[in-house]
């Protein structure tokens, strides 16, 4: 389960990385008239830097695996994924008791709604804790990962990608069974 939850979350990181180049190379090409200014090169030149010494501090912020925005997506994501599967698995639980529970939960005066909250924030902590980032064992697993032939890595990209598919229809063909107690 760790090794599968690790390759999910390299996939969405690696899917992060390349849309971050996508849109650097958007952004480069809007905005390359702006490098070509020659009093903004020569200022930056004066403070000992350059438009390509900014693009390479960009691209390492935006894509290095212990801190940059990537690895912070792709771990929203792979959260967001445990909590699509707590709530089908919370629609289910509904439909086999046969009550709609989410009115409870959210009425107004009550306090459950933020156990229910908490509880759907804490689990996919927990797990994505114990499987991940615990002593940076994605790290870990990406530099493994990265070593692998292609024909592995890209097997698993599919499996990674049906498994988050997976997911979504699992989500939204739970509220069809929901459907039939409202």
């Amino acid at each position: 389960m760790e090794r599968i939850w690790n390759y999910i979350h390299y996939f969405i990181y690696r899917f992060e990385v390349k849309a971050t180049y996508l849109f650097r190379n958007i952004l480069n090409f809007i905005f390359s008239p702006i490098t070509k200014i020659k009093f903004l090169k020569k200022g930056l030149e004066r403070r000992g830097s350059s438009f390509k010494q900014i693009d390479d501090i960009a691209l390492d912020l935006s894509n290095n695996p212990l801190y940059g925005k990537s690895i912070t997506f792709a771990a929203i994501h792979i959260g967001g994924l445990l909590i699509l599967i707590e709530y089908g698995l919370f629609n289910i639980l509904q439909t086999v008791l046969g009550k709609s529970l989410i009115q409870y939960v959210w009425e107004p005066s009550n306090s459950y709604k933020w156990i229910f909250i908490i509880g759907f924030l804490a689990i996919p902590w927990f797990i994505n804790e114990q499987l991940l980032f615990k002593n940076d064992k994605y790290l870990k697993y990406f530099e493994k990962f990265d070593n692998e032939p292609k024909g592995v890595r890209r097997k698993w990209a599919g499996i990674s990608f049906g498994i988050i598919v997976g997911i979504f229809i699992f989500f939204i063909l739970s509220f069809i069974p929901l459907s039939k107690i409202y």
